[in-house]
């Protein structure tokens, strides 16, 4: 009786133990290849990256980061865009004022050096007394950078000739105008080096 039930326990065992085998084997087994492991895996970064650099994919990090950029940028580009076209023209500004500025020192060096010329001519130059009509006579002088008078001529004389005498007069006691030597060279050559002097009965001389 008992090896009939060692027997019948070692059938079940041996049951058991072959039922424990068939259901390990039983599991359905998963066969991935590493190759087409990775092959998936690379797509799906190639899609990612497609996705973060796509201009088409809306609000992304990077589309926000490269219109920030670019708005910097732009913007950098435009204010020293500005900034130059202002310098150039405050440059402009500044040049025109520097010549208007050298212009007025100019005509108020010629006026100074005329009016100075006019005054020491009137003080000698007499006038014949009772000239009954207004008479008008230019004189042509050449002077040399020097100051001195080269030469002078009546290009233009009046009719009266007591007149023109008088003028003829006065130019002969001049000799030399060295208020001429405070000029420039360019400014001498150009108002100075041969000049009329218009003479009027009135007494004034321009």
């Amino acid at each position: 009786m008992n090896k009939a039930l060692t027997s019948l326990n070692t059938f079940f065992l041996i049951l058991l133990f072959l039922s424990l085998i068939f259901s390990m084997f039983s599991v359905p087994n998963l066969n991935i290849d590493e190759a087409q492991s990775i092959k998936i895996n690379f797509y799906e970064l190639i899609q990612q990256d497609e996705k973060l650099f796509d201009s088409s994919a809306p609000n992304t990090s990077v589309e926000k980061e490269t219109k920030k950029t670019s708005a910097i940028n732009k913007k950098t580009n435009t204010d020293e865009t500005s900034i130059i076209s202002k310098f150039k023209i405050n440059k402009l500004g500044i040049k025109n004022e520097i010549t208007k500025i050298k212009l007025s020192k100019e005509r108020e060096d010629i006026l100074r050096v005329s009016a100075i010329i006019q005054e020491r001519i009137s003080s000698i130059w007499i006038k014949p007394n009772s000239l009954s009509e207004s008479l008008i006579a230019k004189v042509l002088i050449n002077l040399a950078p020097s100051g001195e008078i080269l030469n002078f001529s009546l290009i233009e004389p009046s009719s009266n000739t007591s007149f023109n005498e008088s003028i003829l007069t006065a130019m002969n006691k001049m000799t030399f105008f060295e208020e001429v030597l405070s000029l420039e060279r360019k400014l001498f050559e150009q108002n100075f080096r041969n000049f009329n002097l218009v003479f009027k009965s009135s007494g004034e001389i321009q």
